[in-house]
């Protein structure tokens, strides 16, 4: 576990980082400016980094021996552990990568190429409406921030899930 231990750290500080610049992207001065397209990118690196850093977890639990550029999800899962148990961590990210959903979105977004939501037409009733409302409470939303929430929540989820399990599978979690 001497190895494993920096692996799961940086894992973690992979997580603890992409919510440092989720944080920052909430700032007021950051809004409309170029600070906010730096932090989305560096949110968006920080998180898909998560997903490589986990793949050197699971490479080191089990054993596998592959270096570098060979940590990848294909090649992880044609390598035999030790144990000779199936992977199921890599097979299920694999299958989260491999579909449309919010892994896959994450992996392959680009916030410089999101369209601006378009806005309907509003009858005289709607803007009255709008305008008394305006009035009370004004609280933008966000949909790329409220995307980049809702990603940082599941990858911590999917990598707690996964750790658990590769721990279990390794042969390897902490004796109680």
């Amino acid at each position: 576990m001497k190895k494993y231990s920096p692996l799961k750290e940086h894992t973690d500080a992979k997580l603890r980082y992409a919510q440092l610049y989720l944080d920052a992207l909430k700032e007021p001065k950051v809004v409309g400016s170029d600070l906010e397209k730096a932090h989305q990118g560096s949110f968006l690196f920080h998180l898909n980094g998560v997903v490589d850093a986990f793949l050197a977890e699971i490479n080191e639990l089990y054993g596998l021996g592959l270096k570098g550029k060979h940590l990848t999800i294909d090649h992880l899962k044609s390598a035999k552990p030790e144990s000779k148990k199936s992977l199921k961590e890599v097979k299920k990210l694999g299958k989260l990568l491999g579909k449309k959903n919010w892994l896959a979105e994450l992996r392959s977004f680009d916030p410089n190429n999101v369209k601006p939501a378009k806005k309907g037409k509003k009858s005289e009733v709607d803007k009255e409406v709008s305008n008394l409302v305006e009035e009370v409470v004004i609280i933008p939303t966000n949909p790329i921030m409220e995307r980049f929430e809702d990603w940082q929540a599941k990858m911590r989820r999917l990598i707690s899930e996964l750790r658990e399990s590769a721990l279990l599978g390794s042969g390897k979690a902490p004796k109680k």
